[in-house]
């Protein structure tokens, strides 16, 4: 009967410090998940690269051993990498950073376009989704190479690939060379670049365009692409770049102005230039043509600017701010944004869908669209107030 009794204590004891080592693991286990070397990466990507249309980061980590961690892949600037050795040393990790640092191998730092429009892939091939555009003249960051194909940034931070043959290459000193020459922007909707002495087409051109002037004679002004071609344009279509941004200013009535005069323009999933648009690309290349870069999607812009109420009627917008909207007419607020438009007054507002055209939010109105009205999500005034990170004034960008 004792020996039972001891038995039976014996097995409790046992059974106790077993519960004592699971819970001990569960702790520990906890403890691991918490720290693990994936929600560390996760976190410094949150933090430095929130969205990957804007930044790249790439990465990727393998356990070697009991603490050891190998990280590779890719990211395009050395405080997020120096972030991410940080971290995970702090943690107690020890640490392999193989993490390259783009640009990588590139042939070229910098690039100016060298079409009237350059279309920009999801990925180095012509089959690949159009995902945004960029002007004659635009400045270009050159991050890697892939055969005959770039990845490229432009100046709204926007990413993607583009063939070769659009762009002529550029070192840091020739970039220095193209920001200090006397440059002229193209201002009129679209028109060509004539040789003078036969009035051949040498290219066409559209707005936005920014091309080095040699000389103005007249009617004409002696321009030259980035890859040495020359030609005339017509001096009423083009401003002095440097008095054109240091002076121009995003005002609503121009820049309702500027949106009017691409009314029944083609949609474009992908365009940011009037030969084809889409809602955001249409919005940005109206506040380029103003003197602002803003974001390229629509979900993008809609983080940026003094944010406006949604739920009190039109009244309270002006024209040239931003109304954005949600895919879904029963989604709840802060549902992903999918579209947007530029108010330009009284209900009414412009927008690229199936073309540019004119929309209200007064039922009353023969154009209003139920849909549109259902789906209104947010909106924002962009102002000088709310300059910087996603509005920045073209006077202010360091690549210009």
């Amino acid at each position: 009967m004792i020996l039972l009794k001891h038995m039976k204590i014996k097995s409790v004891k046992a059974s106790a410090f077993q519960l004592f080592l699971l819970i001990i693991l569960i702790l520990i286990s906890g403890c691991i998940s918490d720290n693990s070397f994936e929600t560390i990466i996760e976190e410094i990507k949150l933090k430095h690269v929130p969205d990957t249309r804007e930044g790249v980061f790439d990465v990727r980590g393998k356990l070697s051993g009991r603490n050891k961690i190998i990280v590779s892949g890719e990211v395009d600037s050395e405080k997020v990498k120096a972030a991410i050795n940080d971290s995970l040393q702090k943690r107690g990790f020890d640490l392999i950073n193989n993490i390259t640092v783009l640009p990588s191998e590139v042939p070229w730092p910098w690039a100016l376009v060298n079409l009237s429009v350059a279309n920009i892939r999801a990925s180095p091939s012509h089959r690949s989704e159009l995902v945004n555009q960029a002007i004659l003249g635009t400045p270009l960051r050159i991050l890697k190479e892939e055969g005959s194909w770039v990845f490229i940034q432009t100046p709204d931070r926007y990413l993607g690939w583009l063939d070769k043959s659009s762009l002529s290459g550029k070192t840091d000193m020739e970039m220095v060379k193209w920001r200090e020459s006397e440059r002229v922007i193209f201002l009129n909707t679209s028109g060509f670049i004539k040789t003078p002495e036969t009035g051949e087409v040498v290219s066409d051109i559209v707005a936005g365009a920014v091309l080095e002037n040699i000389y103005t004679e007249g009617d004409k002004a002696n321009v030259v692409l980035p890859d040495g071609r020359k030609g005339t344009v017509f001096s009423e279509d083009i401003a002095p770049f440097d008095l054109w941004r240091n002076n121009i200013k995003p005002l609503p009535e121009k820049i309702t102005e500027t949106a009017m005069t691409m009314n029944g323009f083609p949609y474009l999933w992908g365009g940011t230039s009037v030969k084809g648009i889409d809602c955001s690309g249409f919005t940005r290349i109206v506040f380029f043509l103003n003197g602002l870069v803003i974001s390229r999607d629509a979900s993008l812009q809609a983080r940026f600017g003094q944010e406006l109420e949604v739920n009190n009627g039109w009244e309270v917008y002006r024209p040239g701010d931003l109304l954005f909207f949600r895919g879904d007419p029963d989604g709840a607020p802060g549902s992903p944004v999918i579209h947007v438009g530029l108010y330009t007054g009284d209900s009414e507002y412009i927008h690229a869908s199936g073309m540019v055209k004119i929309n209200s939010l007064d039922s009353n109105r023969m154009n209003y669209d139920e849909y549109r009205h259902s789906t209104l999500q947010s909106a924002r005034r962009i102002t000088p107030a709310f300059y910087g990170e996603g509005n920045v004034p073209v006077a202010d960008h360091s690549w210009y």
